[in-house]
């Protein structure tokens, strides 16, 4: 990741609109990281800096936009192999931060607009960060363009988010890796995958990992009926007649739900080790022995995989070159296959995993969707 402070690029521009450029236009990364952060700053300034346009690199997400920070990023004064190397590299070199902008505030963001110089913003993030760019469009504070960015790919308004494929596959083999345990060991293997809400890390890197019962916050399954499935796969016998006396088990974080007493700046409740909470419960009602294994931010951690890269890098052209044409108030989006963008007002969370992708009486994905499934079948 760059040292923003060690770099001869982050000199503060005169905080007035420089007479060379057309727009001055700001561009941050807020909450967690997500594989495909670089590539999204690196193409949207690339993409406005050839159109003749200045753009500031806004340290720490909306913790940079409550007072003109001198340790801002000039990301026009970087090269174009400077910022094509950007693209391949993790985390985000502009840092960020879990902070919520409260009304009371709208004030200081407003004056560090003027202090920046900015015609607008670009905002790279998640439903909580873009819903406060969305407010703030809305406000008339600064002109906003939404990117949305969560590994757990559950914003509603895209079919899929950049980063979410590089965890599946982290998921896929650690989750791969622990059989090789089990089958060992004679136990349950149980993998706990990120995924506070949403199970789609799960899902799919369950079934790319081969697990035999994957569990998701969608779907809580009865503990009984969970625990006469995980006897099933336990005793299943392979071609050699005998059982196979082991099993594999993805979990999200989120299954059993979250701690309410502790929360974060959005109010988000701490998750609290529900692949502990899942092997107590094997051990006590089967004598069965488990291992646990956290995946935790490995997932999210380090450089995207070439898909994310590439799919990251067409998402921050295509919102620099909205901001390059003035248009803000949208969120860039992937629909039907197409990049393409949306009203900034569609942006949610609470994008699901319905019983279209997954089958609650197996506990593993639909390949086929149940609807399509249905159509078949009549």
């Amino acid at each position: 990741m760059l040292a923003p402070q060690q770099h001869w690029w982050n000199i503060p521009p005169p905080m007035v609109p420089s007479p060379e450029h057309k727009q001055r236009v700001g561009i941050f990364t807020g909450g967690g990281i997500a594989p495909g952060l670089n590539a999204v700053l690196s193409t949207a300034a690339k993409v406005l800096k050839e159109s003749g346009h200045e753009v500031l690199g806004i340290p720490e997400g909306w913790k940079g936009m409550l007072e003109v920070r001198p340790d801002i990023v000039n990301l026009t004064r970087m090269s174009r192999r400077e910022l094509h190397d950007l693209m391949s590299t993790g985390g985000t070199t502009l840092r960020s931060s879990r902070t919520k902008i409260r009304e009371e505030q709208y004030a200081a963001v407003a004056e560090a607009v003027r202090g920046y110089g900015l015609t607008g913003i670009i905002a790279i993030g998640g439903d909580d960060t873009l819903g406060q760019a969305r407010a703030l469009h809305e406000q008339g504070i600064v002109q906003a363009i939404g990117v949305p960015k969560t590994v757990d790919n559950d914003v509603f308004g895209t079919d899929r988010t950049f980063g979410f494929e590089t965890a599946c596959d982290r998921a896929a083999g650690v989750i791969r890796d622990m059989r090789t345990d089990a089958e060992s060991m004679t136990r349950v293997a149980i993998v706990e995958v990120m995924g506070r809400n949403a199970g789609w890390i799960t899902l799919h890197g369950g079934e790319a990992g081969g697990a035999d019962i994957t569990l998701i916050p969608e779907f809580p399954i009865d503990e009984d009926t969970l625990i006469k499935r995980v006897q099933e796969v336990f005793s299943e016998q392979g071609a050699d007649g005998k059982p196979a006396n082991a099993a594999v088990i993805a979990i999200s974080e989120g299954y059993f739900g979250d701690d309410k007493n502790e929360t974060d700046a959005f109010g988000h409740g701490k998750m609290r080790g529900a692949a502990q909470r899942l092997a107590e419960v094997i051990k006590r009602k089967t004598g069965i022995g488990t291992q646990e294994q956290v995946i935790g931010y490995h997932a999210r951690n380090g450089a995207p995989a070439a898909h994310d890269a590439i799919f990251a890098s067409r998402l921050g052209a295509y919102a620099g070159t909205l901001a390059s044409q003035n248009t803000y108030g949208r969120m860039v989006a992937l629909r039907d296959g197409q990049i393409t963008d949306v009203p900034l007002s569609e942006v949610a969370g609470g994008r699901y995993v319905t019983d279209d992708f997954y089958d609650p009486v197996t506990m593993t994905m639909r390949l086929v969707p149940k609807k399509l499934q249905h159509a078949i079948t009549i």
